[in-house]
C-alpha cells in the first residue's frame, strides 16, 4: 500500500507533468507562527477548526491545483501559473490570499497574531522529494529570519538552505548532548557595592569546544519548540552548582532564571521547574524566576498562572525587560511579583528621552517600593549612570560596569576576592 507522503509526491509528480512548459508550478510549505498559543488561550477544538479553515480557503484559490496538511499546523499546496509570474509576482499573489485569509480569521483570535512563515520553491523537474525538502527549508528560513512574507528559493540558494539546515541539526544534537553551560552577572546594591545576587545566562558549546551565545542558538530551540527543555537544563546545571557549593559551606547568592514564554503552553512547567530545585534540596529563596515583560503581553492568563504557582512554592518572580513593551504600570492590579527588571531604554541619556526617563524612574521605584517590589535596572555601563539611578531611588544595578556575563567559577572567586562587595567610588561625587 502506497503511504500517505508518497501518494502526495506523486500527485505533485503528475501536476508537474501535465503543465509540462505551459505553467510554472511553485509548491508552497507554510505553517502558522505559534500555533500552540492559539490551542493554549483557545482550546484545541478551536485550533482544529482553524486547521480546517485554512484547507477549505486553499481549496478556493483558483490556481491551487491540490493541498494537504502534512503536520500539526503544516500545509503544503501547489500553485500553477501559466501567466510567467516573476518571483515578486508569486510571492504578491502568495501575499494576497494569505492577507485575505488572516482578515476574514482574525477576529476569532483576538489574543493572537495570526501569521504564517511560508517557503516557496518552483518545481523544475519530477525530483519531487527534494522539491520539498526545498520548500520546507525556505519555510525554516523564513522563520530564522523573521520574514513577514513568502520566503522563495532557486537551484542556486540551495547551499545556504543546506547550510542552515545543518546548524539547526547542530542546535538539536547539542540539546540532546547538554552542551550547554551558564554564566553569571551581578546584581548589586549601589548604595554598598553588596552583591545581592547574579543573572544566569545561557551560553551553548559547538563540537569545537567554543562558547556560543544566545543568538546562535535560541531561535532555533524556539522554532523547534525545544527552548523549555533548554531552560529547564539550564536550571539543573545551577541547581547543581549551588548545592555543592552549598555543601562545601561555600557563599551563593540569589540567582534569577529566565523562562522562555513557551513555558506558559505547557500546564506542567510549573511542576517541571520545582521539581528539579526540590531534587537538589535548594532553599526556594536562592532562585528567582524571570518573566520578560512581552511575555505578560503575549499570554497575560497563563503568565499570571505561572507566576502564582511559582510565588506559592516560595520562589521569587521577576518581571523582566519592563519598559520593552507595552505591558505598563497596570501589571501592578493584576500580577503580584518581587523584583521589576528596567529596560536599559531608561539610560537613554539623548536630550530628548533623558528628562522623560528621570520622571519614568522616580515613579515607577516610588510605585514599587509602596507595592514591596524592589527595582534593578539593567545595562549600567557608567559611573554617572550609578549616580543617576541612586539619585531617584533606584537602588539596584546590574552591567558591565561591574561585570560582563562570567563563568560561575570567575564570578564566585571575584566575589571571594571582593569580599561580596564592589567598591563605590562613584559616590564620591553623589
Amino acid at each position: 500500500m502506497m503511504s500517505r507522503r508518497s501518494s502526495f509526491i506523486e500527485r505533485v509528480r503528475a501536476i508537474r507533468q501535465s503543465c509540462g512548459d505551459e505553467k510554472d508550478v511553485f509548491l508552497f510549505s507554510a505553517d502558522f507562527a505559534d500555533f500552540k498559543l492559539i490551542n493554549h488561550i483557545y482550546g484545541f477544538a478551536q485550533g482544529d477548526e482553524l486547521l480546517r479553515d485554512t484547507i477549505e480557503f486553499l481549496n478556493t484559490i483558483p490556481e491551487c491545483s491540490m493541498c494537504e496538511r502534512t503536520g500539526a499546523d503544516r500545509f503544503v499546496f501547489v500553485i500553477a501559473s501559466g501567466s510567467n509570474l516573476t518571483d515578486e509576482g508569486i510571492i504578491r499573489r502568495y501575499e494576497e490570499f494569505s492577507t485575505e485569509f488572516i482578515k476574514s480569521h482574525q477576529y476569532k483570535y483576538p489574543d493572537c497574531e495570526l501569521k504564517f512563515w511560508c517557503g516557496i520553491y518552483q518545481i523544475e523537474d519530477d525530483d519531487i522529494l527534494t522539491a520539498l525538502d526545498n520548500a520546507d527549508m525556505a519555510r525554516t528560513q523564513a522563520k530564522e529570519k523573521g520574514y513577514t512574507t513568502a520566503n522563495l528559493v532557486k537551484n542556486s540558494m540551495i547551499d545556504e538552505l543546506a547550510s542552515l539546515r545543518h546548524h539547526e541539526s547542530e542546535i538539536m544534537s547539542a540539546i540532546k548532548e547538554e552542551r550547554f553551560l551558564f554564566f553569571l552577572q551581578p546584581q548589586v546594591d549601589l548604595k554598598t557595592g553588596k552583591i545581592v545576587g547574579a543573572e544566569a545566562l545561557a551560553r551553548g558549546i559547538d563540537k569545537d569546544g567554543n562558547v556560543t551565545f544566545p543568538d546562535a542558538f535560541v531561535s532555533v530551540l524556539e522554532r523547534n519548540h525545544h527552548i523549555v527543555d533548554l531552560d529547564c537544563l539550564i536550571l539543573e546545571k545551577i541547581c547543581l552548582y549551588i548545592r555543592e557549593r552549598l555543601d562545601r559551606n561555600e557563599p551563593v547568592v540569589r540567582t534569577s532564571v529566565n523562562l522562555s514564554r513557551q513555558h506558559l503552553w505547557d500546564m506542567n512547567s510549573a511542576d517541571r521547574l520545582n521539581e528539579i530545585v526540590n531534587r537538589y534540596k535548594i532553599p526556594h529563596e536562592l532562585i528567582i524566576f524571570e518573566i520578560t515583560e512581552n511575555i505578560l503581553i503575549t499570554d497575560f492568563t497563563g503568565a499570571v498562572e505561572l507566576n502564582k504557582r511559582l510565588r506559592n512554592w516560595g520562589y521569587g518572580t521577576s518581571i523582566d525587560d519592563f519598559g520593552s513593551g507595552y505591558a505598563g504600570i497596570d501589571i501592578w492590579h493584576r500580577v503580584s511579583f518581587d523584583e521589576l527588571k528596567l529596560d536599559r531604554i531608561f539610560l537613554d541619556d539623548a536630550p530628548e528621552m533623558k528628562s522623560k526617563n528621570e520622571v519614568i524612574i522616580r515613579g515607577l521605584v516610588w510605585i514599587a517600593h509602596n507595592l514591596g517590589t524592589y527595582v534593578i535596572c539593567e545595562g549600567v555601563e557608567r559611573a554617572d549612570q550609578c549616580r543617576g539611578l541612586l539619585e531617584k531611588d533606584c537602588r539596584f544595578a546590574q552591567g558591565y560596569y561591574f561585570s560582563k556575563p562570567i563563568p560561575p567559577d570567575e564570578f564566585y572567586d571575584t566575589y571571594k576576592k571582593l569580599n561580596g562587595h564592589y567598591p563605590v567610588d562613584y559616590l564620591d561625587a553623589f
